[in-house]
């Protein structure tokens, strides 16, 4: 089972080239908002997402994720998004993997990791 969610920002770092994915596919899982939040970027090649992603597990937004999220936004003030993002990591016991830790610091059971460089 994989115990990491990998962030937007992770995966769009790598689809950019700055930094590689240094994951291991069977280890790494991502949030249905990451897959929207990767579907709205201007440069969007939905091609090149979809195989990407179609190597991790795709962990939908469902009622206890949806109000953790809300109560983690409430709570904390960040971005609808990231909350619900780190909602999905605490629920499902994984690691977040961000570049924006500052963005869930406080964030109470949540796990996170920086991405290798």
């Amino acid at each position: 089972m994989p115990d990491l969610l990998l962030d937007t920002d992770v995966v769009i770092d790598h689809i950019r080239g700055h930094r590689f994915l240094a994951v291991p596919r069977d280890r790494a899982a991502y949030s249905t908002l990451t897959r929207a939040e990767l579907y709205a970027g201007v440069r969007a090649d939905e091609t090149v997402l979809d195989a990407l992603l179609a190597g991790f597990v795709e962990i939908p937004v469902d009622r206890v994720i949806a109000e953790e999220g809300g109560r983690i936004r409430r709570s904390h003030g960040i971005d609808l998004a990231d909350a619900i993002i780190a909602a999905t990591a605490i629920t499902t016991g994984r690691t977040l993997v961000t570049r924006n830790e500052r963005h869930v610091r406080g964030v109470r059971g949540l796990k996170v990791r920086r991405p290798r460089p």
